[in-house]
C-alpha cells in the first residue's frame, strides 16, 4: 500500500513541477539561425557577416581523417574571452552545428560529437568584444552513416 502512495504522490508532486516551470527554463529553437542554406548564408544569418577575422587564438581539435560521420569528435578551445561560440560545417544541409550563448565573458573550452553529411570544412566562430573571430579545419569523412 505504501508504494501506491508513493507513486500517486510522485506523479501528484510532477505534475504540479511541470505545470509551474516557466518557458524560459527550456530552449529555445531559432529557426532563423538552424535552416537549410549555404555556409555564407548561415554566416550573414547568424553573425550578420560573411567573413569573419581569422584568428590563432581559436583551436578546433579534430581528427583530419574521421571513420564514421555519424560520430565526429570535436573540441573548440579559445584563449579570447567570448560571449558567444558557434561550430558551422560547411557541406552540412544545416551549417549552424552549435550556438551557445555564454554568461560573462568565459575562455570557452567545448567539447561535443557532431554528425557531418560528408567530408567538409568546421568553423569555429567567436564573439568577442563585439566583433567575430574564426578559425577552420578539414575533416575528411571515411564512411558516411545511413
Amino acid at each position: 500500500m505504501k508504494r501506491r502512495q508513493f507513486i500517486a504522490k510522485g506523479a501528484g508532486c510532477s505534475a504540479f513541477l511541470l505545470s509551474m516551470s516557466p518557458a524560459s527554463l527550456f530552449g529555445a529553437w531559432s529557426a532563423k539561425d538552424f535552416h537549410q542554406c549555404s555556409i555564407d548564408q548561415a554566416f550573414m544569418a547568424a553573425l550578420g557577416t560573411s567573413a569573419p577575422d581569422r584568428s590563432d587564438k581559436i583551436t578546433i581539435v579534430a581528427s583530419p581523417v574521421a571513420e564514421d560521420s555519424s560520430v565526429v569528435p570535436v573540441q573548440v578551445i579559445s584563449s579570447l574571452k567570448s560571449e558567444v561560440l558557434y561550430l558551422f560545417v560547411e557541406k552540412n544541409v544545416t551549417p549552424l552545428v552549435i550556438k551557445c550563448t555564454l554568461q560573462g565573458n568565459v575562455l570557452p573550452w567545448f567539447s561535443l560529437n557532431i554528425k557531418m553529411k560528408e567530408s567538409s570544412t568546421l568553423y569555429a566562430v567567436v564573439k568577442s568584444e563585439g566583433r567575430f573571430f574564426m578559425t577552420s579545419v578539414n575533416v575528411e569523412i571515411v564512411a558516411q552513416a545511413c
